[in-house]
């Protein structure tokens, strides 16, 4: 699951957010959203959920070790 925090952080810096905007976003602390780039945790359902309906992707997207970028 290496790929989740480096897919995060791909839609993010896609969307041009910080982390602390994408918190917002999500109802997540910056610190939280760094610790799932940095695969330091992950995020729960509720928060994948929050993701995908974001950034307009599907679970598989996020998941995927491909460039999540390509199908937001």
């Amino acid at each position: 699951m290496l790929g989740l925090g480096k897919n995060i952080k791909a839609l993010r810096k896609d969307r041009k957010l910080t982390q602390d905007e994408l918190g917002i976003r999500l109802g997540y602390s910056q610190r939280t959203i760094s610790d799932w780039e940095r695969n330091a945790s992950e995020p729960n359902v509720e928060a994948i959920r929050k993701i995908v309906q974001l950034f307009n992707i599907t679970v598989d997207d996020l998941f995927d070790e491909g460039d999540p970028t390509e199908n937001a």
